[in-house]
């Protein structure tokens, strides 16, 4: 069970309903042995809370994140992070005025600095990222099996 309840009070927001579910029915692990999905962790290894806190206190506005910003709680605009793949490429929202369930994905790819918005959910690009060969320059589909889970 996630304790989104703490997790929403220190974020100072919602979560997307879709991304909740997600956590619930898969819980901590790595799809396609290319892509995390950042939940609740009692190992604080793909910890939601843990990872949001540590890239809010190395957060500037001209460091790694520029022209965007780490979320602070009671603000709009800034990202919180919910994956990445081991290509170095993270994924985030951008906490928007608009409904939770709305707030586009933002991916970057750390390598070279470049940021990509994509109006979608976190499942429907996790789904995209995993699947669709031509959904670059994310995609991780390579493998003829398909997408899978391991629990870490």
């Amino acid at each position: 069970m996630q304790p989104w309840s703490e997790i929403e009070a220190e974020l100072g927001t919602e979560l997307p309903g879709d991304y909740k579910q997600l956590c619930q029915a898969f819980g901590v692990g790595e799809f396609s042995r290319e892509v995390s999905v950042l939940c609740a962790d009692e190992t604080r290894v793909l910890d939601l809370p843990r990872w949001w806190r540590v890239l809010l206190k190395s957060d500037s506005s001209d460091g790694s994140f520029a022209p965007y910003r780490i979320h602070l709680p009671g603000t709009t605009g800034g990202l919180i992070p919910w994956g990445g793949a081991r290509s170095d490429d993270w994924f985030f929202w951008q906490v928007t005025d608009g409904t939770v369930d709305e707030w586009p994905v933002l991916a970057m790819q750390v390598d070279v600095q470049e940021w990509s918005r994509y109006e979608m959910t976190a499942t429907e690009f996790l789904h995209r990222i995993l699947t669709d060969r031509t959904f670059r320059p994310h995609s991780v589909a390579r493998s003829a099996f398909g997408p899978f889970f391991e629990p870490v």
